[in-house]
């Protein structure tokens, strides 16, 4: 038994469908996405660790019934989640140089890890996960597979940039105010910010989660994958399909938090999502919630009081596992400093911070009493140089009111700009409506389907 040529082009739902079949074996899977991965990675550097023998060792113990997953590759973002036994840096210089393993495999791995999948290696990421682009220094950057030029966006990029280039059909990251999202449009991939604490996450370095911003999960190339995750992951089983009719959708085409332009491609695209929407009889008109606007403006001091007190906290992490102070070079210096400077500020300040934080997000929610839905650009522009400065230049700051009210976000693929480059849209539901996200993403899938679009990268190695 041999994995069929294109298995890389099926997606995880279709290569488990396979296994049940016994077309093809989880080690046929597992020995073709490690083969596919010494091909193509050097041309992305999206994984940074292989993991051929814990994959092998993980397949001898599969169990004999039936899983979700069963032998379906995947691959794990290198900082939040964790693997017992397989290397851990998140990014950074010291613990790569440490060569520091995980001591525990957080819950959220645990529950993929029940379904059948089958961890394959470890993907690149920011240094502490911090960050819009990839491009660590103990790593290198992670190149965007439609153009090895561009960035593949951060913090998930190692992630977003391997199931682009289709190493693997799914892969896990993270995401506090964008870091699924952005490369996933960046990438050319589909992904979802579940709704607050509907899937088990855990912040990179012990960082504390003040306002609840964090969220992991996958990136897919199919919706189907992204909603059979969701209900392994959340631990909430089959459902029937929520209502998608005749729902009021707001479009918004400008960046109500920076005022920066916005691509006329990236414009196009989410236009695009209204009309398709209009077609399956949707309320589409131009509208957004008015507390976006410049939401975060008042808010630079308490921002930077929570971003301070987390980074120190990830600086006293750190020092445990290396047994020692941290010296200057063993981070980025303004990672360093921040964390540095963040020492001195107490809970109660931090704590005061985030309430602070919360009250002015609260009012985004009620523009969700007379809308089901709001689609937005998921990144302002294409795929950007790498080499570029990070920051929200960059991106726009569509992604990240909805981390801070707790919304669920998805992000598809939907349009190519003409330079040949993925453009996303983002959809923002209410709290909780993951699956209605989910099935009007599916809507969208079926009229503009991106299944066969696939990166020169992917096209290198087709077996």
């Amino acid at each position: 038994m041999v994995a069929p040529t294109n298995w890389w082009r099926m997606d995880a739902t279709a290569q488990a469908e396979a296994v049940r079949r016994a077309d093809v074996s989880p080690s046929n899977l597992v020995e073709a996405a490690l083969a596919r991965i010494e091909t193509l990675n050097p041309a992305i550097n999206a994984v940074i660790t292989p993991l051929p023998e814990l994959a092998r060792r993980a397949v001898e113990q599969l169990p004999d019934f039936d899983q979700p997953f069963r032998g379906v590759p995947i691959l794990l973002k290198d900082g939040g989640e964790e693997l017992e036994g397989a290397p851990y840096s998140i990014g950074a210089v010291v613990l790569r140089d440490a060569s520091y393993r995980s001591e525990h495999t957080t819950e959220l791995v645990r529950r993929l890890l029940d379904t059948g999948f089958v961890p394959v290696g470890k993907t690149n990421l920011p240094e502490l996960s911090n960050g819009f682009t990839t491009e660590p220094e103990a790593f290198g950057p992670t190149r965007n597979p439609w153009d090895t030029g561009r960035s593949a966006g951060g913090s998930s990029g190692g992630s977003a940039a391997a199931v682009a280039a289709g190493l693997v059909s799914v892969a896990l990251g993270g995401d506090a105010t964008g870091s699924l999202r952005v490369p996933a449009a960046c990438c050319g991939v589909a992904t979802l910010k579940p709704s607050r604490d509907l899937v088990p996450s855990e912040t990179p370095a012990g960082q504390p989660d003040l306002n609840g911003v964090w969220a992991n999960f996958v990136l897919a190339r199919s919706v189907r994958d992204l909603a059979g995750v969701l209900e392994v992951a959340a631990d909430i089983g089959p459902a029937a399909e929520p209502a998608v009719d005749g729902l009021k959708v707001g479009l918004l085409t400008h960046d109500p938090g920076t005022h920066l332009p916005v691509d006329a491609a990236v414009v196009a695209a989410v236009e695009q999502a209204g009309w398709l929407l209009r077609g399956h009889g949707h309320e589409v008109d131009a509208a957004h919630p008015p507390a976006l606007d410049d939401l975060f403006a008042p808010l630079a001091e308490a921002l930077a009081v929570t971003a301070g007190f987390a980074r120190a906290a990830q600086l006293r992490w750190l020092e445990e596992r290396i047994e020692r102070p941290l010296r200057d070079g063993d981070l980025r210096p303004d990672l360093l400093e921040s964390g540095r400077s963040g020492a001195s500020i107490s809970e109660q300040a931090a704590a005061e911070a985030a309430a602070e934080i919360a009250t002015r997000v609260a009012p985004v929610l009620d523009w969700w009493d007379g809308y089901d839905v709001l689609v937005t650009p998921a990144v302002r522009q294409p795929a950007w140089p790498l080499g570029e400065p990070d920051g929200i230049a960059n991106v726009g700051m569509f992604t990240f009111p909805f981390s801070f009210s707790g919304q669920p976000a998805l992000v598809l693929p939907l349009a190519m700009s003409d330079a040949g480059l993925p453009v996303g849209v983002q959809l923002v539901g209410r709290i909780g409506a993951d699956r209605q996200l989910l099935a009007l993403g599916a809507q969208l899938e079926a009229d503009a389907p991106w299944a066969e679009r696939w990166p020169p990268v992917a096209l290198e190695d087709r077996r």
